[in-house]
Order: structure tokens, then sequence, then C-alpha cells
């Protein structure tokens, strides 16, 4: 489903965009960062056991009617029904996150937007909630690119496929996910979201991750520890008595108390 004129222009006040959208790479970029500074990534309802639902509408009602927040399987799926809206191609994928050694095989369980653009095609991706580039990367291979914080580089592997890499100030390379150019359906992401929010092996059931961007900044609130990271250094970093948790959502993540108590 794309969102109409009327829920685009709702997705758009909800982020803070006002400029003119046309469908070029730039249109993608600041649509890309203001969904990330306004949208904050979160896990509330998978703790609390309430069920999720990834339809489009349900999603366009939880993010930007209610001003709530969601994981990758949400965030991606509202950007995808934005952009669509919007008259972008767009084809899902799904891939893996790669933590540590690569050989270490996770399942797949993230979704990725490949969007057409008039000037190219470009990974366009808000799911990552410390890691999300700001802006929408050219999907060649090997070419360096940046969004002015971090850099970027796609890597072809035999069995990831195509293998988003960063590299932070002052660090080394690192994988972060892979994804293979099989298309996805919508509802094909029903069941990896169902594991993650079911599955005694998921981790999104077990702790709080809560994530927004503030420009240069990257805001995170996992478990009882609220952290402010920006260049590869952590600024701030504070445990969090449980009984402040509710003003911290509110304050740091604009989530509304009522909705996350």
């Amino acid at each position: 489903m794309a969102l109409s004129q009327a829920q685009l222009d709702a997705y758009f006040q909800r982020i803070g965009y006002t400029g003119k959208p046309d469908r070029t790479s730039q249109t993608l970029a600041a649509i890309q960062q203001a969904h990330m500074d306004h949208i904050p990534y979160e896990n509330l309802d998978i703790l609390k056991g309430i069920p999720l639902s990834l339809e489009e509408g349900h999603l366009f009602d939880k993010m930007v009617v209610r001003r709530r927040g969601g994981y990758c399987f949400e965030q991606n799926g509202l950007l995808h029904a934005a952009l669509k809206g919007l008259g972008f191609s767009v084809t899902q994928f799904c891939g893996r996150f790669i933590d540590g050694e690569p050989k270490v095989i996770q399942d797949r369980r993230h979704r990725v937007l490949r969007v057409e653009a008039d000037d190219g095609v470009f990974i366009c991706d808000v799911g990552v909630y410390g890691e999300s580039p700001r802006k929408p990367l050219r999907l060649v291979e090997q070419e360096i690119q940046t969004d002015g914080l971090c850099q970027y580089q796609y890597r072809k592997d035999d069995f990831y496929g195509w293998v988003e890499c960063q590299k932070e100030k002052g660090k080394a390379w690192k994988w972060v996910y892979g994804f293979t150019e099989e298309p996805w359906n919508s509802y094909d992401f029903e069941q990896p979201s169902f594991f993650c929010e079911r599955h005694p092996r998921s981790i999104f059931n077990k702790v709080r991750k809560v994530g927004i961007f503030r420009g240069e900044q990257s805001l995170t609130y996992i478990d009882d520890v609220f952290t402010i990271y920006a260049l590869g250094k952590i600024l701030y970093r504070e445990t969090v008595p449980e009984e402040y948790a509710a003003d911290y959502l509110v304050r740091h993540f604009g989530l509304e108390e009522e909705e996350t108590v």
C-alpha cells in the first residue's frame, strides 16, 4: 500500500519535512534524515507483549497519528509506503546482521529498501537504531560514500550478497549487514517479525532498545543505560533507575508517557 496524499502530508508534518518532493536522491536524503531525527527506534510494544501489525495503515497510525516509534520492520515499512506514495519504484529485500566474525551467521531479520531515483539506485534504511546512514547509499560496489559522519561501502560476498560496511571516525571498517536481491513482499516480513517478537532466541523481547538521531548525535536507551554518541565517541553515559524511565522516554525520544508505561 502507498500512502495517500493526505497521509503523506501528515507524515511530512510528523518528520518536519517542508521540501517539495521529486524523484531525486536529494528528496530521498532529506526524507531519510528527517525521519530518523523525529521517529524513534523502539521495541516497547514487544516488551509489553502487544502484537505488532506490519499492515501499512497500522504503521501509519502508530508512528504518525499516535507519534510512536518502531523497530526495523515497522520503520522501513512506513518509509516504503511513503516512497511508494511519492511515485518511487521500491523493491524490498531481507538482510542478515553481521556482528563480530562474519562466519557467525544470524537469521534474516532486517528490512531493506532498494529505491530507484531519477539519478540512480539507492539503499534507503531508517531501521538500524545506532548505525543507519543519515542519507541513502548508492548501490554500487566498492565506492566509498559518506553521510557526513561515517564512511560506507558496499562489498560483494558469496554468501551474504551485498554487504554494507561502515567506518566511523578513528575506527576500522566493519560489516553491518548483508542482503541478497530476492524481492520480498510486505507480508513476507511478518514471519521474521513474529520471530523477533516471540522466539526465545530473540534479543528484541528481552531488553529495551530505543534510539533516535539528533543531528550528529545518536541517542540510545538500551536496557537501563542512556548514551549520547557522536563521531565514534561516547559523549555521555548514564545508568537510569527504572522509576525515571518514562521521563527519559518522553524527554529524549518524544515517546508519550501513557504509551510507554
